[in-house]
């Protein structure tokens, strides 16, 4: 699971490449693929948040968060700030959202899980 976040969150690929590996969106749910067409979230705006976004680890899960400072240097990615990601413990991508303010609420989170 580690080599595929190294791999997703790597930031050193440019614009171009970016859109033409649309095809590399790692294995996602039914729930996610459901909520990400309900949600309108396209498989760029998952692909940015994967690349560019901030990787934070709450809850037992990895969330990616596609921050406004993180799409500074790509000014093409700026209509999918917002858009975040999380990721089950095998790596696969359990639902996605867009929220502006979600990288605060997901610091707010324990670490960890607090199953008993």
């Amino acid at each position: 699971m580690s080599d595929l976040i190294n791999k997703i969150s790597g930031k050193e690929q440019n614009a171009m490449q970016f859109y033409q590996s649309v095809k590399d969106v790692p294995h996602m749910t039914n729930h996610a693929i459901q909520r990400a067409a309900q949600r309108n979230i396209s498989q760029q705006a998952i692909l940015a948040a994967l690349r560019y976004g901030k990787k934070l680890h709450r809850t037992g899960r990895v969330f990616f968060v596609l921050r406004k400072k993180d799409v500074t240097m790509e000014p093409e990615l700026s209509s999918f700030t917002g858009t975040t990601i999380m990721l089950g413990r095998d790596g696969a991508i359990v639902t996605a959202y867009s929220n502006q303010k979600a990288h605060s609420m997901i610091k707010k989170k324990p670490k960890r899980s607090r199953n008993w």
